[in-house]
């Protein structure tokens, strides 16, 4: 038997820590949702284009940031990878296959972006 939505959903947002954020910050919370959606692709392709380019050093700071914006929304499968890729390359450098990495940070940022569609309110 599959597993229901709201596991899939809490594997993948961290709803709790939305309902946080709306407390504290009403409506607003969907502009920055908005705004986090719109965003977050750029450090997408910011990634690729540092690890095309052979940036180590830039490819580690885009990813720590996807990292936090991440979690910043409650997107933890998001945020949780972005850490351990982030560590991976801190360690290990080139012996990683980057095209598979960076493609899993997409999945996760379609799957994230997805269930943050349907909480924004406005």
């Amino acid at each position: 038997m599959p597993p229901d939505l709201d596991t899939v959903a809490s594997r993948v947002i961290d709803v709790a820590r939305l309902d946080d954020l709306r407390a504290l910050l009403g409506d607003a919370l969907d502009d920055i949702l908005r705004i986090w959606l719109n965003d977050a692709p750029a450090g997408l392709a910011a990634a690729r284009s540092a690890w095309q380019a052979g940036e180590p050093d830039a490819l580690i700071k885009v990813i720590h940031g996807l990292k936090g914006s991440a979690g910043n929304v409650g997107a933890i499968e998001l945020s949780d990878t972005a850490s351990i890729l982030e560590q991976r390359l801190k360690r290990s450098g080139p012996a990683l296959d980057l095209d598979a990495e960076l493609a899993q940070l997409d999945t996760c940022y379609e799957r994230a972006a997805c269930h943050i569609r349907n909480l924004i309110r406005t």
